[in-house]
């Protein structure tokens, strides 16, 4: 008599369920670890290009709106004088809100920079308290390990 054909063992579901739940976990840690230091540096970098260069008094021009598919954007254009040359070009950081009005601008080579420090200071703002959940999880993971 011939033996019988072992049955395949049915896959491991488990493991495999497992193993992407801990992939999905890790993903979702790391990223929520990394918005405090994106917070933090975009706050930084638009602090730092709306404080740093050459000030001047623009005016603004006007404003579009661009209204796409998914996204909403606007462009100011601004007048400003520098070493007695008229110039006039797109200004970052501008509302509608100050068009005819005349604002303190910075000039950082060739692209015009509103001083308006409130997203600056959201995104500080926001980002400076979320960095305790980074440093919280790294302490009790080096306490974890130096546990015995």
């Amino acid at each position: 008599m011939a033996e019988p054909e072992p049955t395949p063992a049915p896959p491991p579901t488990h493991q495999t369920e497992s193993m992407t739940m801990r992939v999905i976990v890790n993903v979702l840690v790391t990223a929520i670890l990394i918005v405090p230091f994106v917070l933090v540096g975009a706050g930084m970098w638009l602090l730092a290009q709306r404080q740093l260069g050459d000030e001047v008094e623009a005016e603004v021009i006007s404003c579009d709106l661009d209204i796409g598919y998914k996204t909403t954007a606007q462009h100011c254009m601004a007048r400003w004088t520098q070493d007695g040359v008229e110039h006039t070009g797109p200004i970052q950081g501008s509302g509608d809100q100050e068009v005819g009005k005349k604002i303190t601008a910075t000039v950082r080579g060739d692209e015009l920079y509103s001083r308006s420090l409130s997203l600056p200071l959201i995104l500080l703002g926001l980002g400076l308290p979320l960095c305790f959940f980074p440093f919280a999880w790294l302490r009790n993971r080096l306490r974890k390990r130096s546990a015995p």
